[in-house]
């Protein structure tokens, strides 16, 4: 942009410079070449300064990006120690779920243990209790067999 300023500004001059001098006198031409030099001096100052503030914008842009960069460099720490944390509580949960698994297990085999033991009880008592409802049910008819029928004993006056 700056050569293009240049090159415009000497164009401009070069004109400037071959009509003045054809048709003006001395004086009147350097007064011209005066005046515009200085409208070119103010326009070069104000190139300037924008090339300044351009570079200052570039620097602030370039520090800007920087601090940026270093944001994003802390943000992709930060998720990797939170996803080895994840992992460590991932591994952490399966060991534990591994173990109260196994703990459970072992209890219900516990329990199932003694619901045999109470259900082969229940059936033993079942057991005994036919056994006492048949002995019941059938032992006075047996007694009756087994022991001898006395005729009553009667007492008799003898006179």
């Amino acid at each position: 942009m700056l050569e293009h300023a240049g090159k415009t500004l000497t164009l401009t001059l070069t004109i400037a410079i071959r009509t003045m001098f054809q048709s003006s006198s001395t004086d009147t031409k350097i007064a011209v070449l005066e005046e515009r030099l200085a409208v070119y001096e103010q326009m070069m100052e104000r190139i300037d300064t924008a090339i300044q503030k351009i570079g200052e914008t570039s620097q602030n842009i370039s520090q800007m990006l920087a601090i940026h960069n270093e944001k994003i460099e802390q943000c992709n720490r930060t998720d990797n120690i939170i996803v080895k944390m994840i992992e460590d509580i991932k591994v952490s949960s399966k060991e534990q779920h591994d173990q109260i698994s196994e703990k459970l297990g072992e209890r219900l085999e516990k329990v199932e243990e003694k619901v045999e033991g109470i259900s082969k009880f229940r059936w033993q008592v079942l057991g005994g209790l036919a056994v006492v409802v048949i002995f019941i049910k059938f032992a006075p008819p047996a007694f009756n067999l087994l022991t001898p029928r006395h005729a009553p004993a009667t007492v008799e006056r003898t006179k």
